[in-house]
């Protein structure tokens, strides 16, 4: 897994996940396990790499690059990372586990047993919201697969029942702080942290100890002054959507992207001002905003602010 030991307790519905299919943690291997950097420069060893679930690779790793064999990746094709020569499975779906289940049927479906079927079904079924029209995330291929992984034979068919126990695990807090609920979806586009909430933004400010202070230390240890906070409900086939953007001070970067949020018409977030949080010297720190266009997700609104930030900067 692409993250630290230490941090795979945040990830809760994987934790529930895993050990419903009896998978213990001492089975996975996380990325301080592995010493990537060694394994490149041995020259006994050929390293290759397959990126799933996005196709651009951080500031540290980018000495990974020439290892690089094969993508598979939902997301829009950001172009500054095109991977001329390599294997890329590059398609707007609604989920990316729907593109690894295909690439196993086309050329590994004898492997495909009860378990690695329903292992694949469970992240398709959260990512798509169940198949909810209201969300409007599944595609034709996600539906296919789906059934495709169904017809392998699952000890539970029950998509509903499968869907809530992994939204539960996912919205289950109740070990977690208010840093590990920072880490727990974060991505980090062009230097800014994307933090994606279990909850509502409005409701995670309402925690004991979520206020600006543990923002601005979680900004400060990630080297910026803007934090964007994005918070999603799931009550039953129901979907509420908001965010929030975050700044130790007031700043250009910070209007800029606000708004490029505002304005966006592809998508249109739809976005009405609900609340705004001051510091005592009067700076508004925090915009907080109703997102109605339930139907625009993160990976959608990344290269609003990734295509922001890198306009900002170059000027």
């Amino acid at each position: 897994m692409n993250i630290s030991e230490r941090e795979y307790h945040v990830k809760t519905e994987v934790v529930f996940f895993l050990k419903r299919h009896n998978i213990p943690s001492n089975l996975l291997t996380f990325r301080d396990q592995i010493d990537l950097k060694a394994l490149k420069e041995n020259v006994e060893t050929k390293l290759e790499l397959v990126l799933v679930d996005h196709h651009n690779l951080a500031d540290e790793d980018t000495y990974l690059m020439d290892s690089v064999v094969k993508i598979i990746d939902h997301r829009p094709q950001d172009k500054r990372w095109p991977w001329p020569g390599r294997e890329i499975h590059l398609e707007s779906v609604g989920s990316c586990a729907t593109l690894v289940a295909r690439n196993l049927f086309d050329k590994h479906a004898e492997i495909i047993d009860s378990q690695i079927s329903s292992l694949l079904r469970g992240p398709i079924l959260v990512d798509t919201c169940n198949f909810s029209k209201e969300a409007d995330r599944a595609t034709p291929v996600d539906v296919e697969i789906v059934e495709s992984l169904e017809k392998v034979g699952l000890s539970d068919l029950d998509r509903d029942k499968v869907f809530n126990e992994i939204v539960k695990a996912k919205s289950d807090i109740s070990e977690l702080t208010i840093d590990d609920l920072l880490i727990k979806d974060l991505k980090v586009i062009v230097g800014i942290p994307i933090v994606g909430l279990p909850m509502l933004v409005k409701d995670f400010l309402d925690l004991q100890g979520a206020h600006l202070e543990s923002l601005g230390n979680f900004a400060k240890c990630k080297n910026t002054t803007i934090v964007v906070l994005m918070g999603m409900q799931l009550n039953a086939q129901e979907i509420s959507r908001d965010i929030a953007v975050f700044s130790s001070h007031a700043n250009r970067l910070r209007d800029k992207i606000i708004e490029a949020l505002m304005a966006s018409t592809q998508p249109s977030l739809e976005l009405s001002l609900i609340r705004k949080i001051h510091q005592e010297d009067g700076d508004v720190n925090l915009f907080l905003y109703e997102q109605r266009n339930l139907r625009a997700t993160r990976k959608q609104i990344l290269p609003i602010i990734r295509d922001t930030v890198s306009l900002e900067c170059r000027c």
